[in-house]
């Protein structure tokens, strides 16, 4: 009967269960993996980030040109987008005005402003001279969030 306990007891501690070294080496495993993994992400989210503001962009333009079409020139104003973001989706009593031009969810706009998705107003400039190939600026500053820099993402 001896025996046949030890017997038991060499079994019940020789099942199941993980060592130290085992475990460490699953994680050491899941660090590569994850180092491997973000940043590649990281990437893939910045390139839809850039592809975003390039969609606003061109929905922008096409609510610019119809507006243009109805009225014969662009909404004349240098800086942020809110006024013509304004004279775009607010009807007026100018028998001309077609609108809406444009619509936008609440969460693209704080305080009547258009955000792109770094949180920063979109720019607007017309009448301008800096890119010939663009009736009308419309920008925004990109990841720096800096007017002027490599990363600007524009119309032109």
């Amino acid at each position: 009967m001896g025996n046949k306990k030890q017997g038991f007891i060499r079994r019940s501690f020789s099942v199941g269960g993980f060592s130290l070294l085992e475990i460490l080496i699953v994680l050491a495993i899941g660090t590569i993996l994850a180092g491997l993994i973000l940043p590649a992400g990281q990437k893939a989210r910045q390139r839809g980030l850039l592809t975003k503001v390039q969609a606003t962009i061109s929905a922008v333009e096409t609510a610019l040109s119809l507006y243009e079409t109805d009225f014969g020139d662009y909404p004349t104003h240098s800086g942020t987008f809110r006024e013509v973001l304004r004279v775009l989706t607010e009807e007026t009593e100018n028998p001309r005005w077609k609108g809406p031009y444009l619509r936008f969810k609440e969460k693209d706009l704080q305080d009547g402003e258009l955000l792109d998705p770094w949180r920063e107003p979109y720019r607007y400039q017309y009448p301008q001279q800096i890119h010939q190939s663009a009736p009308f600026l419309l920008f925004s500053g990109g990841p720096d969030r800096k007017k002027g820099t490599e990363d600007d993402i524009g119309n032109w």
